[in-house]
């Protein structure tokens, strides 16, 4: 949706200070309105929900502006109407530059959070990985794909038969 246009929206500096310390953390080089994009998307596909925690945001200082694609806009302003009265509630807020303060500091929470469930390997760990992929190769022949997505379908492939164990052994 991109083609839709853009638009901006109001945060405190310390809101945009810690967005971009999680963009620098999660996504080196990307630009703010990017990380408030590929946040949005990582919600709606589920990877992690916002929760509200118990944080004091700082809402002092002047606004400043910042441009983001109209569907990032259209998407908080959706939040906004679905969620106003629980933020009301817990945070006291009474506007929409409030509540998109309280409600990225949420996301950016919920996301560590999230992460803090994601097992970190090197790629040297992977040496097993990288050997499967050449002996299938040469079974393959010229059919083999490339190795990104070999890793990505046999890691699945293993998720799955590891998540199947599970619920066997949890009968």
């Amino acid at each position: 949706m991109p083609s839709q246009g853009y638009s901006t929206i109001g945060l405190k500096p310390s809101i945009i200070g810690e967005l971009q310390r999680i963009t620098d953390l999660y996504y080196p080089g990307m630009f703010l309105p990017s990380t408030l994009i590929i946040t949005m998307n990582e919600i709606k596909r589920g990877y992690y929900t916002p929760e509200m925690y118990n944080i004091k945001v700082d809402l002092s200082g002047r606004y400043n502006s910042l441009t983001i694609r109209s569907d990032v806009k259209d998407w908080l302003a959706e939040n906004y109407k679905n969620l106003f009265d629980l933020y009301a509630e817990k945070y006291g807020i009474n506007n929409f530059a409030h509540f998109v303060s309280y409600f990225i500091m949420n996301i950016f929470q919920s996301k560590l959070e999230s992460q803090a469930q994601v097992i970190r390997l090197k790629a040297s760990e992977f040496k097993w990985l990288i050997q499967e992929y050449k002996k299938r190769k040469k079974q393959n022949g010229a059919q083999a794909v490339t190795f990104d997505r070999f890793a990505d379908e046999f890691l699945r492939e293993l998720l799955e038969k590891i998540n199947e164990a599970k619920k066997i052994l949890s009968m």
